[in-house]
């Protein structure tokens, strides 16, 4: 009976140890996000924002301490304006950005400070089921504003 335990004890280890290495070799997220052109000039979506095709965007990962850079992945959006990016390897470490690039539009390339970059967490390690993840919208501005604006941002309380 003791021998039995054992033999089932270290199957029960082996099987552990294949399962582990099974999840490391899986080790990639999916990053979600999408890109719009705020014609507004509000630095948010509204009603009116336009979505925008073949904007090109980036993922990079720094070590917290070091500073080095640990990842970097090039995307671009599709019809609907939205990227998804594969990013492989944890980065429970890191801090990780999607960053805009590049806008296709000339009407609308001005990247918006604040809504230029989002910070993601690509760990699995945070207890998030799912391997996707979600960043906020990043946006260009339109280089002027359209004239049904101030109807929208009333609407939002946003002016008088």
């Amino acid at each position: 009976m003791p021998k039995l335990s054992c033999t089932i004890l270290v199957a029960s280890f082996c099987i552990l140890v294949v399962a582990s290495s099974v999840h490391c070799i899986d080790d990639v997220l999916d990053v979600e996000g999408k890109v719009f052109c705020d014609t507004c000039r509000a630095r948010f979506v509204t009603r009116i924002s336009e979505y925008i095709e073949g904007a090109e965007v980036k993922i990079e990962c720094h070590n917290r301490t070091t500073g080095v850079l640990t990842a970097r992945v090039e995307g671009h959006t599709d019809k609907t304006g939205s990227y998804f990016i594969q990013v492989k390897g944890d980065h429970q470490e890191d801090i990780c950005e999607v960053e805009l690039l590049r806008s296709p539009r000339p009407d609308c390339n001005q990247p918006d400070g604040e809504r230029s970059r989002a910070r993601i967490l690509l760990t699995k390690n945070n207890g998030i089921v799912s391997d996707i993840r979600h960043a906020n919208p990043l946006g260009f501005f339109k280089k002027e504003a359209l004239p049904q604006c101030s109807i929208v941002l009333k609407e939002l309380g946003l002016i008088a």
